[in-house]
């Protein structure tokens, strides 16, 4: 009974922090033109001027996600998290994407 106990509070320390997601921000090469949130790339962005954030279930910035993003708010001037951020070639890639 304890060894179980001990197992599985070790399994839920271990698989707790994997299921966190990574603070991801998408600065706005334009001030966002009055949008509080949108939702792109499967989580909700909150903006506030040139600046939108949101929670993300990955670690790494992808131009795949990026260019989700810039397809609702328009062009960016950087994506990534504070561990990692697109290259000026993938944002450019990326803004290919972005809307009007």
């Amino acid at each position: 009974m304890i060894r179980s106990i001990v197992l599985s509070a070790a399994f839920a320390a271990i698989a707790l922090p994997a299921a966190a997601g990574t603070a991801f921000t998408a600065k706005l090469a334009a001030p966002a033109d009055g949008q509080s949130s949108v939702v792109a790339a499967s989580a909700v962005w909150t903006c506030e001027a040139d600046t939108c954030v949101a929670e993300l279930n990955r670690r790494t910035a992808t131009v795949r996600t990026c260019k989700k993003v810039a397809s609702e708010v328009g062009v960016l001037a950087s994506f990534g998290s504070a561990d990692d951020s697109l290259s000026e070639e993938d944002l450019a890639e990326c803004n290919k994407a972005a809307k009007d």
